[in-house]
């Protein structure tokens, strides 16, 4: 299989802005990293999360351009309200190509796990246009392995393309 055009979206900071879901887990936690990461990645806070407007136009336009991948760090047993939380900001699900989420018991840092899936869609076929995330470490990760891609780093209410030169372009 050869998917031409692919584009591969990060939920979590890109397509919803986890702001408010973030100071409660931090607040909660009290420092604890393991206890921040329990409460962030509850059902129960995820309902704080807001779209990204800049994020979700991004998606939608792309997805009239060619297969729409979403890559998260979320564990797989958020999938159902993951779902419903993507329908109710408009992304329709029925033309998402894949939706990677990592296993229930994976802890690995967030970046290793990403590339390791970004590794699995090249090696099934897929030419990856653009990756758009909101952890900078990953996109310089993928960057050594992506030199033909374009990576946008999401932040706030920008997007920066991450090049030699990263320049802001929304």
């Amino acid at each position: 299989m050869s998917v031409d055009s692919t584009y591969i979206f990060d939920i979590d900071g890109v397509l919803l802005d986890v702001s408010q879901r973030t100071a409660i887990a931090e607040r909660l936690s009290n420092g604890n990293s393991s206890l921040f990461w329990q409460y962030f990645f509850s059902e129960e806070l995820l309902q704080f999360d807001k779209p990204r407007k800049i994020g979700v136009d991004t998606l939608l336009d792309r997805m009239g351009k060619g297969a729409i991948i979403l890559l998260t760090g979320r564990p797989s047993r958020l999938r159902k309200t993951t779902l419903s939380q993507l329908q109710s900001i408009g992304v329709p699900i029925s033309k998402i190509r894949h939706i990677y989420m990592r296993s229930n018991s994976d802890y690995r840092k967030s970046c290793i796990f990403k590339m390791e899936i970004i590794e699995r869609i090249l090696s099934n076929g897929y030419t990856i246009l653009e990756v758009h995330d909101d952890d900078e470490e990953f996109l310089n990760r993928v960057k050594r392995i992506l030199t033909h891609s374009q990576l946008y780093l999401h932040f706030n209410d920008h997007i920066i393309e991450v090049s030699s030169q990263q320049k802001v372009l929304w």
